[in-house]
């Protein structure tokens, strides 16, 4: 009896005195010292009943203790998260097209914005990057459509809302491809966006998620607007002689803003040779670039990009500019992220703002993808919307 009274004796003493030691902690800290203590206690007495029932009292302890129940909620978390990847749609998949499907990356289901562009003389809308070649082989082309069709977060015949330079209108993306590594729908529109797929020229469009059905809205910038019943029959009163006239006096103002431009273009590269690259080498493989598009950004209609490049886009400075008739130069910073150097490609209002966007080519080092920026005039920026039909070389 007096034996088996110490150890009981021992762990009164060491509760006391871990308690007393953590008397200033918080009350999870307390939980854990009486754990430690009643577990201390426990092997002291173990092999006699009240051993046991403390040790399973201990047992039952630690099953609550906050490190246990953080792991064990690590745990659980991990479980439902592997169950979430298990999705109905995967288990539809055949064995073959489910070996295709770790290959297949796409766009977050949350996003809403995508870049669509012409692509073999058809739109097409970039949805996600495939890993591997399947377009010589038949059986692995169908079953990545398969795969694609079922994994996709763009469901077949979803209807987007395509901002281009003809305007806005309701499209639907239709049918998967791969082109260049990208995996692309099909988009099918008017017949208008269909005649502009197969027109020489570069075609960037912006695609939003529509809820509902909407009217096309036709181009607000008069520069690419079609000229309406009554102008064409004001044109048609004209005399040759008057036509000529008009025909002379446009060539005459497009001559001067193109003059204009000339000489920003020219300011602007003398402000980026002022500059070198930080290394020899890169100085010795610098060179200046510059593209220009036409638009409608406020009373500007040019939009003009100068860039000083070394080495493949390893080192970059540049300078995107809005140049209006009057001769006016508005500076804009450019916010694109990844992508160090720009190409203009065309303009657009991407969002109905009644601000022409701009649609260009992001260029890095080993990599590049099409951009579209939105031009905020009060902000003086031009920020990115949507990127894709991104590419690497390796």
């Amino acid at each position: 009896m007096l034996g088996r009274a110490v150890p009981h004796v021992s762990f009164t003493i060491v509760t006391r005195q871990i308690l007393h030691k953590l008397s200033d902690c918080a009350r999870v800290r307390h939980g854990a010292a009486w754990m430690v203590a009643l577990l201390i206690a426990a092997g002291c007495e173990r092999g006699t009943p009240a051993g046991a029932a403390r040790t399973q009292q201990a047992g039952r302890a630690a099953a609550t203790a906050p490190s246990d129940s953080a792991a064990r909620h690590s745990a659980d978390s991990a479980a439902a998260m592997a169950a979430a990847h298990e999705t109905a749609a995967a288990r539809r998949l055949s064995p073959a097209a489910d070996s295709l499907a770790p290959y297949l990356v796409f766009a977050p289901t949350e996003e809403h914005a995508f870049i669509a562009a012409v692509r073999n003389k058809q739109w097409l809308l970039d949805v996600g990057r495939m890993d591997l070649d399947v377009r010589k082989d038949s059986v692995k082309t169908r079953l990545f459509r398969e795969a694609a069709a079922a994994l996709s977060p763009v469901a077949l015949r979803t209807v987007f809302r395509l901002a281009w330079a003809g305007g806005a209108e309701d499209v639907v993306a239709d049918s998967f491809a791969v082109y260049n590594g990208r995996i692309v729908m099909r988009v099918l529109g008017s017949p208008v966006l269909d005649s502009a797929a197969r027109r020489a020229g570069t075609g960037v469009a912006f695609a939003m998620r529509a809820d509902r059905a909407a009217t096309p809205v036709a181009s607000s910038c008069e520069l690419r607007a079609e000229p309406d019943s009554a102008a064409r029959a004001a044109q048609a009163a004209l005399t040759p002689a008057e036509r000529r006239a008009q025909a002379a006096a446009r060539k005459a103002a497009d001559s001067a803003y193109d003059a204009r431009l000339a000489v920003v273009r020219d300011s602007l590269e003398m402000v980026l040779r002022a500059e070198h690259p930080p290394y020899e080498r890169l100085q010795k493989r610098a060179k200046v670039s510059s593209s220009r598009v036409r638009g409608c950004f406020g009373a500007a209609r040019r939009a003009l990009i100068v860039g000083l490049r070394a080495g493949d886009s390893e080192w970059v400075r540049e300078r995107l500019a809005l140049i209006a008739p009057s001769g006016e130069v508005t500076v804009l910073k450019v916010d694109d992220l990844r992508f160090r150097a720009h190409d203009l490609l065309t303009a657009f209002d991407a969002d109905g703002d009644g601000v022409d966007d701009l649609a260009v080519k992001g260029l890095t080092q080993r990599a590049g993808g099409t951009t579209v920026l939105h031009v905020d005039l009060t902000k003086k920026r031009a920020e990115r919307l949507a990127a894709g039909f991104a590419w690497e070389v390796f």
